[in-house]
């Protein structure tokens, strides 16, 4: 897997409460992990995923300032992308952000 941004880093904002510093503060990825995942879990991720999206698109569609927003993106992350083990909460933002990708995908 190739990660933009070193694991170090990616796991020091995940502990921090951010998904990272990349565009927008989630972390960018090249190519899709070597990682196994219960049909369950790559589910649950997606959907996780997409509540903080949604809410991101709420934020902004209501017409929120940057320092809102960045409060707002914080508190979804953390209610729902975290989890006890910060090595988890990477390899979930990393899951889910692939899972998206494909159900997203038209081609």
């Amino acid at each position: 897997m190739e990660i933009v941004r070193s694991h170090r880093q990616l796991a020091a904002a995940a502990t921090a409460g951010g998904g990272g510093s990349g565009t927008g503060g989630l972390p960018t990825y090249r190519t899709a992990p070597q990682l196994e995942v219960r049909l369950e879990e790559f589910e649950l991720f997606a959907i996780d995923r997409l509540r903080v999206l949604k809410g991101i698109s709420d934020g902004l569609s209501r017409g929120k300032r940057p320092e809102e927003m960045e409060k707002l993106v914080s508190e979804l992350w953390k209610a729902n992308m975290r989890h006890q083990d910060p090595a988890e909460t990477l390899n979930k933002d990393i899951i889910s952000h692939f899972v998206l990708r494909l159900v997203y995908c038209r081609t």
